[in-house]
This record gives structure tokens, sequence and C-alpha cells, in this order.
């Protein structure tokens, strides 16, 4: 129950957050643009980005028992993320538009870092879904293990097809996949905790 609030609470805090930041698109502007130094409201971004990061290290703690490997990975890209929300681009003129038309440079250590943990840890986060796929598949669960592939194969071509000059809602497709199937991992184990007890 705990993974499926971290997922809510992130979707909340950064539309939120988008709302209120001047200028801000969702389909042009990057997610962790929000939580930059020179957002308006870069706490509640923060938030969003670490309670999104707690529901992957919970959600693996529930994926443990189909794979250990794919646990690791989740959990692994849920330090990561928290890596993300405070390695804080510089946006001095705001959110909106940042890193889009040469307005920041990846060239300082904070800049480097977010771009590194969110790049591993978006590798990680995919490879876990899709180590829980196969996985299922092998223990027979062909339907769910399937889902679960295809989770992971949207996530990867959502964000790998992220740029241009409305990369937000690409970003935001592929985030809504995996974080849509971090929901659907706490609801499967709420539901069969609920029948058996």
């Amino acid at each position: 129950m705990l993974a499926l609030a971290g997922v809510v609470c992130f979707w909340v805090a950064i539309v939120v957050a988008a709302a209120l930041e001047p200028g801000y698109e969702q389909r042009r502007d990057y997610v962790s643009t929000l939580a930059a130094h020179g957002a308006a409201h870069a706490g509640l971004a923060i938030f969003g980005i670490v309670a999104v990061a707690a529901a992957m290290v919970l959600t693996a703690l529930l994926v443990r028992q189909v794979s250990r490997t794919a646990a690791l990975a989740i959990a692994l890209a849920g330090v990561g993320f928290v890596v993300v929300a405070f390695t804080r681009l510089e946006c001095a003129n705001g959110a909106a538009a940042c890193g889009l038309g040469g307005r920041f440079e990846i060239s300082g250590s904070a800049e480097i870092g977010h771009w590194t943990a969110t790049t591993v840890s978006t590798v990680l986060v995919i490879a876990g879904i899709a180590l829980t796929g196969l996985a299922l598949i092998r223990n027979g669960r062909k339907g769910a293990g399937g889902v679960t592939l295809a989770a992971a194969l949207v996530t990867a071509g959502a964000f790998l097809a992220t740029g241009g000059d409305m990369p937000g809602i690409r970003e935001r497709f592929g985030i809504a996949v995996a974080t849509g199937w971090l929901a659907a991992v706490a609801l499967v184990t709420l539901v069969r905790a609920r029948e058996r007890g």
C-alpha cells in the first residue's frame, strides 16, 4: 500500500508543481527541472521524486519473491532517484524550457551527477521490470510476464524517443508506464493478501 501511495504522491506533486511554475509546459519541459535551483516550488518536486524513489524500494521488496536480481535492480533505481532529487540542476530563469535550446549545459558536477543518476536509475528500473517479466514467464505466469515485458519495452522506447522540441510528453509517457507498473504490483499484492486473509 505504501508503494502505491508513493506513486500517487509523485504524480500529485509533479502536476501541482508544474501548474504553479511560471511558463512551464508539461508537453515541453522535463520533470526534473521542477526540482532545480530557480524553480518556484522545487521542494514539492523534490518530495515527489523522493516519494517515487521510496515506491521503487518498496516494490523491490514485493518483487523479491519473483526475482532477487530484478528486486535489486529496482531497489538500486530507487536509491538512484533519491540522488536525482538532490543533485539539482541550475535553472536561474525557472524550470520552464530549462534544458532546451541551450538554457543550461552539462558542465558542473551537479549537472553531471544529475544526468548520470537519471540515466543509470532509468536503465535499472527498466531492467528490473524486464527481469520480473522474464521470471514470471519462467514460473508459468505467461500473461503477467508478457504484460510486464511490454511495460519494460514501452518505457524504454519512450525514454529513447525523448528529445526534440517537446520531450516532456515522451518523458511523462515513459514515467507513466513505469509508475503504473509499480502501482499494479502494489495493487496485485494487496488484492492477494486480502484474498488470503
